[in-house]
């Protein structure tokens, strides 16, 4: 200590400032001549003006750079430090740790070089510790943190409060690296972060996961410093706290589903609902006020109008109670054996007048023995609404092609057309539960997006995925897949997610 302040040349004092430990000089009247950067933060100053005047106001702070108590401790041959109480500006205080020389010129004492660490929370921590010894560890079932003490290359030199709870298979701590105990990322996370702590004594802190007993936990680790080349790590189980802040999580998002739900129920009933039935009106308004003057030929094609709004609506009513029974949870699931040709024959028998009014072929491509394991109302439902989409945007003469591929654990159903295809930036849109998005049809046909939401929640309920492919021009072919394994059971009062 006194070779080190033999050297110093407070003139130059940027090294001091940077120091990572309090020092200050002090002449023989107790004047402070020098106090380091490090030393002012401790206790709360701003600069050496600032401190001098808070010795003149403190009788505690005076005590503290008394030069007679400087003096003791210095000439007591059997200490190498001393720690002593310090008040801070705020009246706060502050145990230093002091190492100190007197420095002589021309015989006489001219003042006092110390350097001071500070051991507040070391202490308290020692103190617990000597709590927890002193009481045969009786205190140690009451504290729920686990606690190392790390050296700045990672060595585990101590660890209280049943480590051996968190580190199955160590009798003792002694001589563990970081990476004899967390996996390498949470080693190299724990490292520098004790690295950052020591350097700004500032307190750290991040979560991470851990295998406990074959069971994954989450722990909040969090560092301050012990002395100059240690940290104390305590470590938090907060496996509960993050498994509520997840419920949150999925809570708030069932809520944001909700909300989109009850926005898009509304929007059909405001709108794509309310349209279709103002049509009829009208419809029904002209026939019934112009009977007498419309011709046979009028009469039809507003017959022809009327017929085709109720099918329109028709559908729309059928698909938006088994959306709103799904979105509600309410919806029984019963998948059964199925000849698929035979569904697919009577929805083609069911949608024959619409392809007759525009011409367009329906070809049932699969093999009369092929079976799957579906629920039959679900699965007549999707392919009802593909085709019904085919249908939509085929041209006069056109083909709709139905055709299914068997393998081991799935069958694969396609519907194709050759109409009018789909733009690349409009597939995206169309499973957007988010999103209301629909186009006209060849004949101008109308639709809510409504059907091929219904067709996505009817597939992940067996276990399945939908996809489309198309070009512009040249037709679209949706596909999708139902699971040939075991199914769920679903009742209504079960939620399908």
């Amino acid at each position: 200590m006194q070779t080190y302040f033999e050297h110093i040349e407070l003139n130059n004092t940027t090294a001091l400032d940077n120091f990572g430990f309090g020092v200050f000089r002090v002449d023989s009247k107790g004047k402070p001549i020098y106090v380091n950067k490090y030393m002012l933060q401790l206790l709360g100053f701003e600069n050496l003006t600032d401190l001098e005047s808070g010795i003149r106001s403190s009788y505690s702070l005076q005590k503290c750079f008394d030069p007679n108590r400087l003096s003791t401790f210095i000439r007591d041959s059997q200490k190498t430090f001393y720690e002593y109480r310090w008040t801070t500006k705020n009246n706060g205080r502050k145990l230093l740790r002091e190492f100190g020389h007197e420095v002589i010129k021309n015989g006489e004492l001219a003042y006092y070089d110390c350097v001071v660490e500070d051991v507040s929370e070391k202490s308290l921590i020692d103190k617990l510790f000597q709590d927890i010894k002193s009481s045969d560890y009786s205190i140690l079932k009451a504290i729920p943190d686990y606690i190392l003490i790390v050296s700045k290359y990672g060595e585990v030199t101590e660890s209280k409060n049943n480590f051996h709870q968190l580190f199955l298979g160590k009798e003792n701590s002694g001589n563990l690296l970081l990476e004899d105990i967390f996996e390498l990322e949470t080693a190299n996370k724990t490292r520098e972060l004790i690295e950052e702590t020591l350097q700004t004594g500032e307190p750290q802190s991040f979560d991470f996961r851990y295998m406990m007993f074959g069971t994954e936990k989450f722990f909040e680790a969090r560092f301050a410093i012990r002395s100059y080349d240690e940290a104390l790590m305590i470590l938090r189980d907060v496996t509960q706290q993050k498994i509520a802040e997840q419920k949150v999580i999925q809570f708030t998002e069932e809520l944001k589903q909700l909300n989109v739900t009850k926005d898009k129920f509304f929007s059909i009933i405001g709108h794509d609902l309310r349209t279709p039935i103002n049509g009829l009106l009208n419809y029904a308004e002209i026939l019934n006020d112009e009977c007498e003057v419309l011709s046979k030929e009028e009469i039809k094609e507003f017959s022809g109008y009327i017929i085709e709004i109720a099918r329109t609506t028709n559908s729309l009513l059928n698909n938006l109670l088994e959306w709103s029974r799904i979105q509600s949870g309410k919806i029984a699931f019963e998948p059964q054996e199925l000849q698929l040709y035979l569904t697919v024959d009577k929805i083609f028998r069911l949608l024959n007048p619409v392809a007759s009014s525009k011409q367009v072929t329906l070809n049932n491509q699969i093999d009369s023995t092929s079976l799957c394991s579906a629920d039959s109302n679900m699965l007549q439902s999707i392919i009802l609404n593909l085709i019904s989409n085919a249908l939509k945007f085929s041209n006069i003469g056109g083909v709709v092609s139905v055709s299914a591929i068997n393998f081991d654990d799935y069958v694969k159903i396609s519907v194709k057309d050759n109409g009018i295809g789909i733009k690349d930036e409009h597939i995206k849109l169309l499973f957007d539960n988010g999103i209301t998005f629909t186009t006209l049809g060849t004949a101008k046909e109308k639709g809510t997006g409504l059907g091929l939401m219904l067709c996505k929640e009817f597939v992940k309920m067996h276990n399945g995925n939908i996809w489309v492919e198309s070009k512009v021009g040249h037709g679209t072919t949706f596909s999708f897949t139902l699971s040939k394994g075991n199914y769920p059971e679903i009742t209504k009062d079960e939620n399908i997610d």
